[in-house]
């Protein structure tokens, strides 16, 4: 396995200390593993980025504090929430011969030929697993085939990972699904009701308009009615 190495120096604690550490680009960090006294400390803030980069959580790295060194795991980091910049940094130590849990990501690679050649979205349940095993064994990502998935039936499972032999995978159900491909969504048009046209047979009208006529005919009725009243009155 790879490793790096980055310079640490003791720091103090406090606001003064803080602003110090701003002023020196570095950033503030502790150490600590088992069995062993936690250590406050502050690394360069350029090296540290570097190393971020290229190494990521999982490899280890020698941090060299005064003339002493200790081999170390990224365990934790904190960002502005703002500029994304580092502003702390957890170091866990760790010794050769002693096994270590971590959570390893996961580097989903390939195509799935049911998104490319049927139109499915692809859904990921998982984006790291936790391994336990000897710091060196330690992977730095563990690869996920998604060419795997060929239709909507296939599944990637836990218990399809590649690891050595020397990694444990902490997952009790090995069946559980870490991807798979799915239908896309169909949203269903509203389907109007057609109008019902009512065509005019020779000889006979339609009921809208056979009603309308008979109102007429009603109102006609009650007005000559009416009419034929006023002219006995008058005589």
């Amino acid at each position: 396995m790879e490793t790096f190495e980055l310079e640490a120096k003791k720091r103090e604690t406090g606001k003064k200390a803080k602003r110090l550490l701003v002023k020196e680009k570095s950033i503030p960090a502790i150490v600590y593993g088992h069995r062993l006294k936690s250590e406050a400390v502050a690394v360069p803030y350029a090296q540290f980025e570097k190393i971020f980069r290229s190494a990521g959580e999982n490899t280890l790295i020698w941090l060299k504090i005064g003339p002493g060194k200790k081999q170390v795991l990224i365990y934790d980091y904190q960002k502005d929430p703002l500029t994304e910049k580092f502003i702390h940094v957890d170091f866990y130590a760790v010794k050769m011969d002693e096994k270590i849990v971590a959570a390893v990501p996961l580097n989903f690679t390939g195509i799935s030929p049911a998104v490319k050649n049927e139109g499915g979205i692809l859904v990921k349940n998982m984006e790291s697993v936790k391994v336990k095993c000897l710091p060196k064994d330690l992977p730095r990502e563990i690869k996920v085939d998604l060419s795997l998935l060929k239709s909507f039936a296939e599944r990637i499972k836990v218990l399809d990972l590649k690891v050595d032999s020397g990694v444990e995978i902490l997952i009790d159900d090995k069946n559980q699904v870490m991807a798979n491909v799915v239908l896309p969504r169909v949203e269903k048009e509203e389907v109007g009701k057609p109008e019902e046209k009512v065509e005019e047979v020779e000889g006979i009208k339609p009921k809208e308009e056979t009603a309308k006529e008979e109102g007429e005919k009603q109102e006609k009725g009650v007005k000559k009615e009416g009419k034929a009243k006023d002219d006995k009155k008058k005589k």
